[in-house]
């Protein structure tokens, strides 16, 4: 995402790595996918789904280099980011919250399970420093809390929750409505990193999201895990939401 002058010019001198000026706390890497309510847009923007796999594993799989760009010097969201080998993940932010469930959006859940359940087991512990960034307001305490149930809000408002992987063998949310949800998870070893098969109120589920109705009315999910991923072809109804987008 690159910014444009006054008169309608894309920026000349561009650089992805660089912070401020047109990106508040990051830089054009983190700011690139903020379109939640429209991925499939920005998917077609990016030439297909192909390549906009492509374009998520090349932010998940280079360093994490920052030039400090309009700040003029080292804040410490370029500090945090840098200090852990996740690429331009950085999870420290909020605007990257949602980097790791995108790959739902093509139909690579794979990539989003491993990416999630890493930064989970690695980036948080009970230590002094067990955030990897800002606790802003609670922030990330829900995106810890909610990817280890096994499910994220990537847009909220939408009425789904895009699938990742469950951190814990068994969750009991006491919802307030008075009914429960209960989350367990077998084959819940560290070295997998996958989830081969999921049952929602013992029926097989084959979507990649859940709908908040479906978990308001009380129910049973269960996760089973592997360690190797388990590829399958997802259709349109089976991805989480998206607008349409104009053939």
């Amino acid at each position: 995402m690159r910014a444009k002058t006054l008169d309608g010019q894309f920026k000349q001198d561009f650089s992805a790595e660089r912070w401020g000026t047109d990106y508040a706390e990051g830089s054009a890497w983190q700011s690139s996918f903020a379109t939640y309510h429209n991925f499939k847009g920005l998917i077609k923007a990016h030439g297909g789904a192909e390549a906009f796999n492509a374009k998520l594993t090349e932010l998940c799989n280079q360093h994490p280099h920052y030039e400090v760009g309009g700040y003029a010097f080292e804040i410490h969201e370029m500090s945090e980011m840098a200090a852990v080998d996740f690429g331009q993940v950085a999870l420290s932010n909020q605007p990257s919250f949602h980097l790791p469930y995108l790959f739902n959006y093509v139909g690579k859940p794979a990539s989003t399970q491993v990416l999630v359940k890493q930064l989970m087991t690695r980036l948080f512990h009970t230590g002094w420093d067990g955030y990897p960034g800002d606790e802003d307001n609670g922030s990330m305490s829900g995106w810890y809390l909610f990817s280890s149930l096994g499910f994220y809000p990537v847009c909220p408002g939408s009425g789904e929750y895009v699938i990742g992987i469950p951190l814990f063998d068994r969750a009991t949310i006491h919802l307030a409505n008075g009914k429960t949800l209960m989350i367990t998870t077998e084959g819940n070893q560290p070295h997998a990193n996958f989830v081969s098969a999921i049952h929602l109120n013992q029926l097989c589920h084959d979507r990649l999201f859940f709908t908040h109705d479906e978990l308001m009315a009380g129910a049973n999910i269960q996760f089973t895990l592997g360690v190797v991923p388990t590829e399958r072809q997802y259709n349109e109804q089976q991805t989480p939401f998206s607008m349409r987008v104009p053939h």
